[in-house]
This record gives C-alpha cells, structure tokens and sequence, in this order.
C-alpha cells in the first residue's frame, strides 16, 4: 500500500506542477504522435525532478502516465459525441488481488444489470459477486446508467466478493439475512407496543440514554438501517471491507429515508458516514475522495448537531468528552487523508497534527486496562473508563458504575412512561393509576380486564369492580382485536365454576365459551349469556349446533391467526435484537492501531 501511496503523491505534486504553470500535456510541443516521449517532456520532466528532488526517470513516467490519461479522456469525448458510447473506469477490487481499472464502452441507456453482467465477464467471475457502487450509491440492476447519474467519463468501483465456497456460502447467508432484516423489521414496525422489556432494541437513544421516540412511519427504515450499520461494522472489524462497505451503504440509503430532524439528537448518522468512508480509505479507494469528502463534512454537521459546538453540550451533560474524542480523531484523521489526495496538502497537514493530539491523549495504560478487566468489566468499558477520567484506575471504576446506573435509571423511566402510555386515559382525562390496575389484578382479573374497568371509572376501583361484576360487556374489547390475551386464553381471571358451566353447556353452548364467558362475567351466569349472545357475530340460535360450531371455529381461527404472529414478532425480535445488540458505544474503546498506521504512513508522505 505504501508503495501505491508514494505512486499517488508524486501524480499529486505533478498534477499541482502543471496546473500552477498551465502546462496541457495533450498538446503540442509535449505530445507527439506514436507511442514516443517527445524531448519537450523529457526537459520538463528534469525540470521537476530538480525542483521536488525526485528521481527524474520516476518523474518522467509519471509525467507520460498524465499525459496519456489526457489523451484518453480526449479519445473518450470524441468517441461519445459521434457515437453515443461512453467511457467508463471501473475500479475493480478483486479478493487477493492488487485493485486494477478496467476501461468499458457502453451507451448509457442500458440497464445497470447489463453493466454488471459486463465488468463480471471481464473479471471472469459470476455476476452475483459482483457490486457495483458509483458516487456513493450502489448501482441498482433495473435502472439505466443515465437514470442513475452516470456519464461519459464517470469513474465507478467495483467490488468482487470473495471466491471460495466458504466465503460464498458466508456471504450468500449475509444477503440473506439483509432481506431477513428487513422482513423483521417490517412485521415490527406494524406493532411495537406488547413486547414488554424486550422492546429495549428499537429505540434510539441520545448520549443521556434518555430514549428518542421513533415516528411509526419511520420506525422500518431506523430498524433496517441500524441493523445494517452494525452488520457492516462486524464485517469492517474482520477486515472484509467490500462486504462491509454493500452494507454500510445500503444502511445509509435507509437511514437517509427517515426526517433529518429524528436523527438530529444522536449520532448514529455520523459515525455512519465515518465508516463509510474508512472502508473506502482501506480498499484504497481513491476516486472517492469526493464522496469521501462530502461524507465526513456531514459527519462533522451532524457531531456539531448533537454534541454542540466546542462539544458544550456533550461535556455539560456527561461532564467529559474523552471518549468521544476517539470520533474526533478518526474524522480529522480521514479529512486530512482526503484533503491530501485532493492536493490539500496544509490542510491536509493541520488535519493530521489534530488527530496526532487527540490520538496522543486517548492512549491508556495496558496495566490498568487489565486491572479493571479483573474487576469484570471488558477491555472495551476499561478503555472507556481510563480514558474518560484521565487514566485514574479508581475513578474509572466508579465511573463505569455511574454510568451503568445512570442508563439503568433512564431505561427504567422510559419502560415506566411506555407502561404508562399503554394503559391509556380515564373519560375524565387524568392517567390510569399502574397501582390500581396491579390491585384488581390480585383480586383475580386480567390485566386488560382491570385497565378497561379502571378506564371506564375514572380510577375509582369499587366502580371498576362494579363494571366488572355486573356489565362486564361493556369491556370487551372487539373479538378482531390483535391483543393476544384472550378470554379463552388467559388463566389469570376466576376460575369458572363447573356447575355454571354444565349449565350453559346444556344451553347449548360449546365448553369453552362457556369457561371464558364465566370467567368475565365473575362466575355470574345471566351475565355469561349476554356475553355469549353478544359474541354472535351473526344472528344465531346457541342452541343450533351447527351454527355454534361454525361460531366456536371462527373464533379458534382468529386465535390461531393472533397467536402465529405473536410468534413471528417473537422470533423476528429476536434476530434483529441479535443483529443490532453489541456492546456499548464499542466504537468508542477501539484500540486505535490501524488509525495510528494510517496517520503514520501519510506524515511521511507530507
């Protein structure tokens, strides 16, 4: 890689050479025809190699390689203005193999597939492997080139997944499991509410760990979009970063779909776009400067938005800001990287002295590290701690500790008002009293029981109790309801008793409604038939077999239908928590090797 650095900044320093002299390498007298180097090259080229004290052969070449690459782009032009086909690079990154640039003819009225199809036979590789991502986004298959912003001339990169069984197999699985998280997120999204604590993992929280409440209509995309981002950075951390960046990508596309003022509290945006643009940075990508650059300037907008300006707002609300630092320092690190391969190079140069001080302070003691581990907390939390009380081992313990209590506390407010918010308002107003539905609940009655009661008399339990014994229909909610607690399924309401229920089962009413219609009604059997006539959904005779039949086998197939997508939210809550779960603010408490690389392979270049 070092190699192909030090390639790049002398194409740098050239390009800045000739644009400071208005030198045009495509015209007379530094361009002849043939494959030859004309002697006006050779004299400027010595000119150069004398001013930058750079081997003259090297600059020569780099000289003609500039030239050449005009030339191209001129041949390009005409080509398109006669003929309609436009030329296309492509940069391919191809597992194993030192990144090559392909040169393709194609009208941009095709479709994005048929460009895939192309560069994969080219490649020698199956089309399914193949990615294509241009100006940030990834290429879609239907479509056109031109559709998708696409123009003679555009540079594009593609990216090759891995070639054996095993990889292939692991990948196939992780497109998989994209389309599965979207799926999950779908069913989700339909119904939050009724998971209990469970729900913990589809929300968003700011840096307080107070929660940020997610519009319905956006819920899908945050859901998916955060999924991806944490699928993604699992691929970056195993260094399988053209997998890495499809995702992140694909993450940022459903992120982008939600209001910008939702994610304007958190910073989940922002560290997005850092990953993005790091995978790009490690695929020695370097026609995305531009993207790149735009990436980290919203970044920095976004850290500005939440953390405020001089980061006030995050020092006043956590007292510190140490750990953040960790995500100043990967931003200024990448904006000095793209501002030198934009031939910034003083910007570039203040950009890399920042992140060089921040890295300097972030840096923790190895021993402490492992002193904390063995007071159980991980390598990451360690980290975090030192770093957040200047390396005190004591204080940092504490720290944690507050900080694991203090999101604690703020989990449990936000389950508390999610309750809350759950069991509604009384007709006069003023909230349902959790106490209150807790004390019906001992007395014998369902929890939803308790709430309509309590709903219904404005909190006064002897009047709940009185609706309950003696109009208990007046709280039965609709039988299409998608509450999962039934009547003939929950056990937590008075036992029906058994004389009561040989009798309506004499009546002509099949055993079970009968049960359930005795445990709302309290055991009362005037009121258990008006439950039972009102549960009609037709007019119908209770004493027809037949029509109580059909009634009862309804009623068991809508159960059935509630109680499979409890189920299928069940398990769809347990892939995404699975998915999205990791440890806290691990970006956080990264060890900052390769970072420290990177900043040290382009110093030497300045």
């Amino acid at each position: 890689m070092e190699a192909g650095l030090e390639h790049e900044d002398l194409l740098i320093k050239l390009r800045a050479k000739l644009n400071e002299e208005k030198i045009k390498l495509w015209e007379a007298p530094y361009y002849v025809s043939g494959d030859g180097i004309s002697q006006s090259l050779k004299d400027l080229a010595a000119k150069y190699a004398a001013s930058l004290n750079i081997n003259e052969d090297l600059v020569t070449q780099g000289l003609h390689e500039l030239q050449l690459h005009s030339l191209d782009r001129l041949k390009a032009n005409e080509e398109f203005a006669e003929s309609g086909l436009a030329t296309l690079r492509v940069r391919a990154t191809v597992p194993g193999e030192k990144p090559g640039v392909l040169k393709i003819l194609k009208r941009l009225s095709i479709r994005g597939e048929e460009l895939v199809e192309s560069i994969a036979e080219l490649l020698n590789v199956d089309r399914n492997r193949v990615k294509l991502i241009h100006n940030g986004k990834l290429i879609k298959p239907d479509p056109s080139l031109e559709e998708q912003g696409i123009k003679n001339g555009a540079q594009l990169m593609a990216l090759v997944m891995a070639e054996s069984p095993e990889q292939v197999t692991k990948e196939d699985k992780m497109y998989m499991e994209m389309k599965s998280t979207l799926d999950d997120a779908t069913l989700l999204s339909e119904n939050v509410e009724g998971f209990g604590d469970d729900d913990e993992y589809m929300k968003l929280e700011d840096q307080s760990g107070k929660t940020v409440e997610l519009p319905p209509a956006e819920r899908k995309a945050l859901l998916v979009g955060l999924a991806l981002h944490e699928r993604g950075r699992a691929a970056a951390k195993k260094k399988d970063y053209s997998l890495a960046l499809v995702l992140l990508l694909e993450a940022d596309r459903q992120l982008n779909e939600c209001r910008s003022t939702i994610l304007s509290s958190v910073d989940n945006v922002a560290v997005l776009q850092l990953d993005i643009a790091w995978c790009y940075l490690c695929l020695q990508n370097l026609s995305s400067a531009n993207d790149a650059a735009t990436r980290l300037a919203r970044a920095e907008k976004s850290f500005t938005a939440t953390y405020g300006e001089d980061q006030q707002r995050l020092i006043a609300l956590k007292g510190t800001n140490a750990n953040e630092r960790v995500l100043f320092m990967r931003l200024y690190l990448l904006q000095g990287i793209v501002a030198y391969h934009q031939n910034k190079r003083a910007q570039a140069r203040t950009l890399l002295e920042k992140s060089e001080a921040e890295l300097k302070y972030l840096k923790v003691d190895e021993t402490s590290v492992q002193a904390l581990m063995e007071l159980g907390w991980s390598r990451g939390q360690a980290m975090t701690g030192l770093r957040a009380t200047g390396g005190d081992l004591d204080r940092a313990h504490h720290y944690l500790e507050d900080r694991r209590r203090e999101r604690e506390e703020a989990r449990e407010k936000h389950r508390q008002e999610r309750e809350q918010r759950k069991l509604g308002i009384c007709e006069d107003g003023s909230a349902v009293k959790p106490q209150l539905v807790e004390a019906l609940q001992a007395m014998g009655y369902t929890r939803r029981l308790a709430v309509c009661a309590l709903r219904n008399s404005n909190n006064v339990v002897a009047d709940a109790v009185r609706l309950i014994q003696e109009q208990p229909e007046l709280l039965v909610d609709s039988d299409d309801s998608d509450d999962t607690e039934t009547p003939s399924s929950d056990d937590s309401l008075v036992e029906p008793d058994n004389k009561l229920v040989a009798e309506l089962e004499a009546m002509g009413y099949p055993v079970d409604e009968a049960r359930s219609a005795l445990r709302l009604a309290h055991n009362h059997i005037s009121k258990a038939v008006d439950l039972l006539v009102g549960w009609c959904s037709q007019p119908c005779d209770p004493t027809n077999p037949s029509t109580s039949a059909a009634m009862v086998s309804r009623k068991k197939q809508k159960q059935e239908i509630r109680e499979k997508r409890r189920k299928q939210r069940e398990l769809a809550l347990r892939r995404l928590k699975t998915a999205i779960r990791t440890d806290e603010d691990d970006y956080l408490s990264a060890s900052l090797a390769e970072e420290e690389q990177f900043l040290a392979q382009y110093k030497s270049l300045l």
